[in-house]
């Protein structure tokens, strides 16, 4: 897939579709997406921060504070039932199981739910590659500085479970 970056393999409800190019709207949903893994990631990876234990327990304060403000939020959205499928996920793209991929460059929004623990939809703007035998592909557009780095450790945390529970 990425050969140059780092990828992990989960298996996660995923759906997509067709995006319109409104810049605004792309906006909002990269903030929101940054939001969402910065959460995400402070939930999930409490123990493995390398900073003070009092600013450990501050950053996962503030993180719940947000998160609880935003599932306050998304409480109101209906919840879709998306299947859960293979999925290939970097901070450059994706990849997953499907039968009708979207066509090389279209601009699609995927919708994964990468935490269990924490199973609200994070929604990210992408342009179609060309599919590969049953996989669809997609490249991430337009993300901001600081969703590109939760994405980055999101999936290395990922990489490095997925690690542990071959070797152990």
């Amino acid at each position: 897939m990425h050969e140059e970056g780092l990828c992990c393999e989960m298996r996660i409800p995923l759906v997509w579709h067709a995006a319109e190019s409104d810049t605004e709207a792309q906006s909002r949903m990269t903030r929101q997406a940054a939001l969402l893994l910065e959460a995400i990631n402070q939930v999930e990876s409490g123990h493995d921060s390398d900073s003070a234990p009092e600013n450990r327990r501050l950053d996962r304060l503030e993180a719940k504070l947000d998160l609880a403000l935003h599932l306050l939020a998304r409480a109101l959205e209906p919840a879709a039932a998306a299947p859960a499928r293979p999925v290939r996920l970097s901070a450059e793209g994706a990849e997953w199981t499907e039968s009708a991929p979207p066509a090389e460059g279209t601009l699609v929004i995927l919708e994964i739910r990468p935490s269990e623990a924490l199973p609200l939809t994070l929604r990210l703007p992408a342009r179609a590659l060309a599919p590969m035998q049953g996989w669809a592909r997609v490249g991430f557009s337009d993300l901001s500085e600081e969703l590109r780095d939760a994405l980055v450790q999101l999936v290395f945390r990922r990489h490095r479970q997925a690690i542990r529970a071959r070797a152990g």
